[in-house]
């Protein structure tokens, strides 16, 4: 009771601090990208950081109106040690649903991650993942640009149900979104018309549309609404790409490793945004940036670069804004289209 009522009055404190909407785009979401790392540090699946963090968005989704709640679920993963014996670990984790009725009874979900890679070997311990990691970019972005969408629509009348949705361990498995998706019925499923994606916004050199492996194989259409984000930034001036096909494994306008996967292997139409490069290392969208500075092109998981001290300071002036300010700009154009959500 004690932490959630911490919660509570930061929550609180955050919203009298901020006032009214009044922030240019991108704004809100770049304090709480700022804010949900440095509060929520080491936020792994299942731990207390974990759900304090989940407390905060269940909050701020709530405060806005919406009809918020936790999805609890159970789920576990091997720890290696360095002599190679395995170790099954259980643990509880949950998602933060947030529902905005439409009129229609179609659904478009907004989702991004709140864990925090968790170490799975012991060699990794302090390098890789870990109760140190604050995950400014993987993925407090993320979830900075859903709190920063949700409180843009909140008010709004919309078509189509909006359902803004905080995955849980997501780095051990996509856990958070199969237990969601797991958790409907067959005509729910349904009524999804489209899976929206947020994670990793930051270290990669370019912003990236694409859409899901299996639907678009099935259908093409499935990659329309990829297709209008793209057209939407470049009206807007904003530089953004798609995969471009380079690696066998993602074909042209497809992405992969984050919870949208989970929605395309069910035939769901996704459309993921991402920033990293499509073109360096082996072309599978592993390897972010060209920066000097990051090792191996990449900041994932690394505790000593993933944080609100060391990544401002390696990316160029302004990108943080400048990315977040973007995403905000291209979606909420995208939502007011899709989901007809009225203008302000």
């Amino acid at each position: 009771m004690f932490r959630y009522l911490a919660t509570a009055a930061c929550v609180l404190a955050a919203n009298l601090a901020w006032g009214a909407d009044t922030a240019p785009p991108g704004e809100r979401a770049v304090r709480e990208m700022r804010y949900i790392a440095s509060q929520f540090a080491g936020r792994l699946a299942g731990s207390d950081r974990d759900f304090a963090a989940s407390e905060y968005l269940y909050l701020q989704l709530a405060s806005l109106g919406y009809h918020a709640t936790f999805q609890p679920f159970d789920t576990e993963y091997q720890y290696v040690f360095a002599n190679n014996v395995r170790q099954k670990r259980l643990l509880s984790s949950r998602n933060v649903v947030a529902v905005k009725p439409g009129r229609s009874g179609k659904v478009i979900v907004v989702g991004a991650h709140l864990d925090t890679a968790t170490t799975q070997r012991e060699i990794h311990e302090g390098v890789f993942g870990g109760p140190e990691l604050q995950g400014l970019d993987d993925n407090a972005s993320g979830l900075g640009v859903l709190l920063e969408l949700a409180r843009s629509v909140a008010e709004l009348p919309a078509e189509h149900t909006l359902v803004f949705i905080g995955f849980g361990a997501e780095e051990l498995g996509r856990k958070g979104s199969q237990a969601y998706l797991a958790s409907l019925t067959p005509a729910q499923r349904a009524n999804i018309l489209l899976m929206i994606n947020l994670d990793s916004l930051l270290t990669g050199d370019q912003l990236y549309f694409t859409a899901g492996k299996q639907t678009t194989a099935a259908n093409p259409a499935a990659g329309a609404a990829r297709d209008r984000a793209l057209a939407l930034a470049t009206s807007l001036g904003i530089a953004a790409a798609t995969n471009p096909g380079r690696h066998p494994d993602y074909p042209a306008g497809t992405g992969c490793c984050s919870d949208q996967e989970t929605f395309d292997q069910a035939g769901i139409p996704v459309l993921a945004l991402e920033a990293t490069s499509w073109t360096l290392g082996q072309g599978d969208g592993y390897t972010q940036t060209s920066l000097p500075g990051i090792p191996g092109g990449s900041a994932w998981h690394r505790p000593d670069i993933d944080n609100l001290t060391k990544l401002p300071a390696l990316l160029p002036p302004g990108r943080i804004e400048q990315r977040a300010r973007d995403s905000v700009k291209v979606l909420m154009s995208l939502l007011r289209e899709l989901a007809g959500v009225a203008a302000p």
